[in-house]
């Protein structure tokens, strides 16, 4: 491990690493302060030599890669500011520098591909300015003037494999949003123009380079271009005012070339769709493709093409034969020959295609499709569709394997060459349902697969020809032989894995599989087979001696949709050991005493037979009954399903179907009303005390309150109680300390939202202190007192303590809080107010958290700041009266 530990990053909370094929090389500062929440880093094949050494701590990363490693260089700065990105590619970089990108300010992306790099600093990004790409692909460099001069949010640039040699100052620089450039693999020789600020290329790329000239205009000021490239060069003419005025160009290409002419080269091409010209040295078309009405592709054979997308002929509505052929055509986009509703011959052979995808479809005149000498493995179901002209479709020397519903478009077929594939099956059911001509197949060299699928190709007279010499490879008992030469028996009888004493046939199903019908009638079997062949449908087991399915079925059969298990000795069927899939089943002729309910409501049964087994028909059989009701249509022998001879003259020897619920459970239909009777009873008991309850809520609460019952079971909350009170905290005070209270305790008081009754704004003269005194704490939610020194030397503080606290006492809830403000020592106090201290809840000014308890003791009730009134006096009557504290 060459360094890394720090203790394998204590305790961990990692958020990415990886690391590699490694033995590191470093990493160090205590493993970068035990990856702090890293945010990334790879650092992929490893041995690095240089870049971590701690990475200045990572200070949450934000990528960074390093890839393959062996590094060389950089070296000063990099203490990362929240990076994103940077990669470093391939590594040996060979030197870089210049501050070496300058604490990166939030980089975007970089990564340097290759490198081996020589040189490029010239003050490397000047502090990158939130670049947006760059790579500089592959490297041995040559210059690049400015190193791309100003270059807000550049939008990717790339620089390709280089060597640069010159590029007029990378194209006259500062690239407002660039997006792509490239400059493929370089060693340029000349283009020139560019600038007014580049207007936002949209891609370029230049290909392998060494070019020969092209300016006048070059690219005229690219109005957002839309590809070019220029494929591999030495070009030798070109002109067309070379573009813009309006071009948007749409690809081009223009192959290998040392082209030769193409005329007026596309008169400011009119919007392409692609070209390409390949290997060139083009003589002569006439007029080039004038107007292209967005061309729709054309030949150029001999040219080295790699795919064709979607909508590439979309107006090109007179072409009639479209060459494509010695190309290396991977994909084709499966609407890229749309619209040639005049096409007749596509030629697309020697080509490296996996698939048509579905391209050849919908061109009513196309009579010739060759694909011969690809790569391509399957067709598509309706690969042809709509092609009603098709006659010859050649696929000679491809890897097909699946052609499944591939040919039913084509009504006119008269020859398919498949020779030199990996085509096992050719089903009826992927040709047109009708064939108008004699169709012959060229099927040779591939590895045909000859089952019942493929009776249809040997049928003496009919419609179609398997021509030359195709032979079997599978299945085994038929290797070697010519398909031919097979009859229609030798193509359904199958082998593998038949029971001895069964017959077992190949039947094709309705989605073209195989499907095996096993047949063990009267085989004197005591239990199901073992073993049966893959894609086995369909199993007759009658006549035997079956006690016990077991579970052999559902892990040999699983695909099972037919059964029949008529004339054994099963007494029961465990639903478990039958195939999901089942569908038709016959159990009629057995010894069955109960109806196998489980089974009907567990599998999704479209047929089953019952009949003729000795059905006890008992109350436990009413389910079934009713079932049938609804599903008497599955049952295809209902009518004769009888219930066995017994004593119970309700049902011996009744047709099941005959029978209700009085003959099945005799004596068990009232049950069901007294099951309903207790339950109805409950219903209405409940419902008449919770009426009560709702009429006489109050009186019931008060009437339980009274007698202690609701103090412990908490019945009525305390804002019940409180509801009418109106003000949360009634505040009292010695007048001595007026002053503190305004200026400490009764701003932070109201600031916690607390209604708060004091002296000064709430009392009015006229009634007696006491009586003004008693009404304040009965209208208040708690009383707040204020212990001080002045306030136990006054002998009416005292009273309202006092008061206070027996008020607490009659309410069962503890509404005195005491603030304690100068120290005063409990034990210094009279007998009585010890007692009330130390009973109510207190908080000391100034302790920690004072304003946090306080609150805790409070309650909170939205009010308004209201007069006391005394014994239903209006507020305007009372008198204003200060403390005689």
């Amino acid at each position: 491990m060459t360094e890394l530990p720090a203790r394998w990053f204590t305790n961990h909370t990692i958020v990415m690493l990886i690391i590699v094929n490694s033995p590191l090389r470093d990493i160090g500062e205590e493993a970068i302060r035990a990856l702090g929440r890293m945010s990334r880093m790879l650092l992929e094949n490893d041995q690095l030599e240089v870049l971590p050494r701690g990475l200045t701590a990572a200070k949450h990363l934000r990528w960074l890669e390093a890839r393959r490693n062996r590094i060389r260089f950089l070296q000063g700065a990099l203490p990362l500011p929240d990076l994103f990105e940077l990669d470093l590619r391939f590594n040996a970089i060979e030197k870089i520098d210049e501050t070496y990108l300058s604490a990166l300010l939030n980089l975007r992306h970089l990564r340097l591909s290759g490198n081996r790099i020589r040189q490029l600093p010239a003050a490397l990004l000047k502090n990158t300015r939130k670049l947006k790409k760059a790579e500089f692909r592959n490297n041995y460099i040559a210059e690049v003037g400015d190193v791309f001069n100003d270059m807000p949010y550049i939008e990717v640039l790339d620089l390709s494999y280089n060597e640069i040699r010159d590029v007029d100052r990378l194209l006259k620089a500062k690239m407002p949003y660039l997006s792509t450039l490239n400059l493929e693999h370089n060693r340029i020789h000349i283009i020139s123009e560019f600038a007014p600020s580049n207007t936002m290329i949209q891609e370029l790329l230049l290909n392998n380079n060494e070019i020969t000239q092209v300016e006048v205009g070059a690219f005229a000021a690219l109005e957002q271009m839309t590809s070019l490239d220029l494929s591999c060069n030495n070009i030798t003419h070109l002109n067309g005012l070379v573009f813009n005025t309006v071009s948007m160009l749409e690809y081009l290409g223009l192959s290998e070339n040392k082209l030769t002419s193409v005329t007026g080269v596309f008169d400011r091409t009119r919007r392409l769709k692609v070209l390409k010209l390949s290997s060139n040295r083009i003589k002569d078309i006439t007029d080039a493709f004038k107007g292209l009405t967005l061309l729709r592709k054309l030949s150029l054979r001999s040219n080295l093409v790699t795919y064709i997308p979607d909508g590439t002929f979309r107006d090109s509505i007179g072409l009639d034969e479209l060459n494509l052929s010695d190309n290396k055509i991977q994909w084709v986009g499966k609407n890229a020959f749309r619209g040639l509703v005049t096409l007749d011959k596509l030629l697309l052979q020697d080509n490296l295609l996996l698939a048509l995808n579905g391209s050849a479809r919908n061109l009513p005149k196309l009579r010739y499709i060759d694909a011969s000498d690809n790569a391509i493995q399957y067709l598509e179901n309706g690969e042809f569709a709509n092609d009603g002209r098709l006659a010859s479709i050649q696929l000679t020397a491809n890897n097909i394997s699946y052609v499944r519903g591939a040919f039913a478009g084509a009504q006119n077929l008269v020859g398919l060459y498949l020779r030199r594939n990996q085509v096992e099956l050719l089903r009826r059911s992927d040709f047109a349902k009708v064939l108008k001509k004699k169709l012959t197949i060229i099927l040779d060299e591939n590895p045909l697969l000859c089952d019942c699928r493929m009776s249809w190709l040997t049928r003496p007279g009919g419609a179609v020809w398997a021509g030359n010499y195709p032979t079997c490879v599978g299945p085994q008992w038929l290797q070697g032989r010519l398909l031919n030469a097979l009859t229609s028996d030798d193509l359904t009888r199958w082998e593998k894995d038949c029971e001895l004493g069964c017959r077992c046939d190949c039947r094709e199903d309705s989605l073209g599989d195989r499907a095996i019908a096993v047949n063990c009638t009267s085989a004197a079997l005591n239990g199901a087979p073992q073993v049966f062949p893959e894609g086995t449908a369909e199993l007759e087991l009658g006549e035997n001696r079956i006690e016990e399915l077991g579970d052999a079925l559902v892990n040999g059969a699983p695909r099972l949709k037919v059964l029949s298990l008529r004339k054994n000795f099963l007494t029961s069927l465990n639903v478990t050991n039958l195939p999901e899939n089942v569908r038709s089943l016959d159990l009629s002729s057995n010894y069955m005493k109960r109806f196998p309910y489980d089974l009907v409501t567990k599998h999704k049964l479209t047929s089953l037979r019952l009949s003729a087994n000795p059905f006890s028909c008992e109350c436990a059989d009413y389910p079934f009954r009713q079932w049938i009701e609804s599903h008497s249509h599955v049952i295809t022998d209902v009518a004769d399903v009888m219930c066995a001879e017994s004593s119970n003259s309700l049902v011996s020897l009744k047709p099941f179907l005959a029978l209700g619920q009085k003959q099945l459970c005799p004596g068990d239909v009232p049950r069901s009303i007294m099951y309903l009777l207790p339950i109805l009873v409950s219903l209405v008991v409940g419902l008449s005390l919770w009426a009560a309850y709702l009429r006489y809520k109050r009186e019931l609460k008060v009437w339980l309150y009274a007698r202690g019952v609701c103090r412990s079971l908490q019945c009525i909350k305390e804002d019940e109680l409180d509801e009418e009170k109106l003000f949360d905290v009634f505040l009292s005070f010695s007048s001595r300390d007026a002053d503190w209270v305004h200026a400490q305790l009764l701003p932070g008081v109201e600031a916690l939202g607390f209604s708060v009754c004091t002296y000064e704004r709430n009392f009015k003269g006229g009634f007696l202190l006491q009586d003004i005194i008693r009404d304040a704490v009965a209208c208040s939610r708690r009383t707040l007192l204020l212990l001080t020194g002045n306030f136990v030397d006054s002998e009416w503080c005292r009273w309202e303590l006092r008061l206070a606290y027996q008020r607490a006492l009659s309410d069962h809830t503890n509404r005195l809080v005491i603030v304690l403000v100068d120290e005063v020592p409990v034990d210094s106090l009279d007998e009585d107010l010890q007692a009330y201290v130390r009973a109510s809840n207190y908080v000391g000014w100034g302790e920690p958290n004072f304003w946090d308890k306080l609150l805790y003791s409070l309650p909170k009730k939205d009010s308004k700041r209201k007069l006391i009134t005394n014994r239903g006096v209006e507020e305007h009557e009372l008198p204003y009266i200060i403390d005689v504290g």
